[in-house]
């Protein structure tokens, strides 16, 4: 059962919080052993079964701003003096997502029984390697708050690298969507009329209206396979996705891309050298650091990377010298640690790394964004001429035949 307890600490100050329990009783013996003089003790009725709303809101995914809004308040509030269980149970209250509420309050339940923050956060999946390892290392240094601080604004970075991504992939995304299915039910829907008032007629039509019409006439009875097509190529790149042997082809592929591959690997190296800076800025041994950022990369190609700038690093060498020798990360960014390396400020010059990669990738979309804008209008307006020439010719052929014959 669990009971929620207001008590009072050797200092004066009220403590709040919650804490599992069999009886009244041994909540009593609990607070006594730590040295609180008990006010008011309730126990908590839990309802037998949730709504089918709650099921659902602990489902939901977590955004990233709520967990680096978790970390940033919870930074503040040991800070200011309040104890660490009492703050998570503040957090978790004014939690609006369900699930990362629930999360919290085990981690809290955890913290009460006497477990290390950082433990108790390894044994929910709501908190991920990389800021379990910031807390272990900020709680063994005796800097968990400035560590929750650091976890908190690299998670602010890394949700304002994410929206520019997906503000600069909405834009053409939309655009390209609209187009493609005007295109679809012109062809489809209104050019089968078109021929079919031709055909009564008995026009002699144009080869390009006749190239038109015909293909217009086949998607109509047949348009379920393009369609087809795509929903077969977004479920092999699924499967691929999901294939450990097809998942390094696909990654490096995607790297390869015109127009897109430059904006994927920039952002991949982006987070990336941003998530490596933060867990050494941290206190992070240098190999786990290199481990765990090759293990949230993304990408099978900067993961082996990665794994090599480890192993070389196990050997001794440098990681400057190692980072030169790797296709995938540029050559500016291998002399930027060189530099930190020998000047013995590598957690700043991976941060410049990072945040040059975040220039680039700005500047990388602004340009294909400029020179998507007009790329789809040509493209729409191409496609509308085609069934617009295609129509009128046989029109103006006809109108010209009668003029000749009057």
């Amino acid at each position: 059962m669990l009971y929620r307890y207001k008590a009072r600490a050797s200092d004066g100050s009220v403590v709040y919080g919650s804490q599992q329990a069999q009886s009244n009783a041994q909540v009593l013996q609990w607070l006594r052993e730590r040295a609180l003089y008990p006010i008011e003790i309730e126990e908590v009725k839990e309802r037998a079964a949730k709504t089918l709303k709650e099921r659902l809101q602990t489902m939901s995914t977590i955004k990233l701003k709520d967990k680096a809004v978790f970390f940033r308040q919870l930074a503040t509030m040991l800070q200011a003096g309040i104890t660490l269980g009492t703050a998570l149970d503040m957090l978790a209250d004014q939690t609006e997502n369900k699930r990362f509420a629930e999360a919290i309050r085990d981690v809290k339940t955890m913290v009460d029984r006497g477990t290390a923050l950082s433990a108790a956060m390894a044994t929910k999946k709501e908190f991920s390697k990389l800021m379990v390892a910031i807390a272990r290392a900020g709680e063994e240094g005796g800097v968990l708050e400035s560590s929750l601080e650091r976890l908190a604004t690299f998670l602010e970075r890394q949700d304002e690298l994410r929206k520019k991504i997906v503000s600069a992939s909405t834009y053409p995304a939309v655009v390209m969507s609209f187009a493609l299915l005007v295109v679809f039910l012109l062809v489809t829907v209104i050019m089968p009329r078109f021929a079919g008032v031709f055909e009564d007629l008995d026009v002699e039509l144009p080869l390009p209206t006749r190239i038109v019409f015909a293909t217009s006439m086949w998607l109509s009875h047949h348009w379920y396979l393009p369609v087809g097509l795509v929903l077969l190529i977004i479920l092999g790149v699924y499967v691929m996705a999901r294939n450990k042997s097809t998942k390094k082809k696909l990654d490096a592929f995607r790297l390869k891309l015109p127009l897109f591959g430059d904006i994927w690997k920039k952002s991949v190296l982006a987070r990336t050298f941003r998530t490596f800076a933060a867990l050494v800025q941290a206190g992070v041994p240098i190999l786990s650091a290199l481990e765990m950022t090759g293990g949230v990369s993304g990408n099978s190609v900067v993961e082996d990377a990665f794994a090599q700038l480890s192993d070389q690093a196990k050997r001794g060498a440098s990681l400057g010298e190692t980072a030169k020798k790797i296709m995938v990360i540029p050559p500016l960014a291998a002399h930027m640690i060189a530099v930190g390396e020998q000047t013995g400020k590598l957690e700043e010059m991976v941060d410049k790394v990072a945040d040059w990669f975040e220039f680039e990738l700005d500047e990388k979309i602004k340009r294909l964004t400029s020179v998507l804008e007009p790329l789809l209008i040509v493209f729409v307006g191409g496609v509308v001429a085609l069934v617009v020439f295609a129509v009128f010719m046989p029109i103006i052929g006809s109108i010209q035949g009668l003029l000749k014959g009057a």
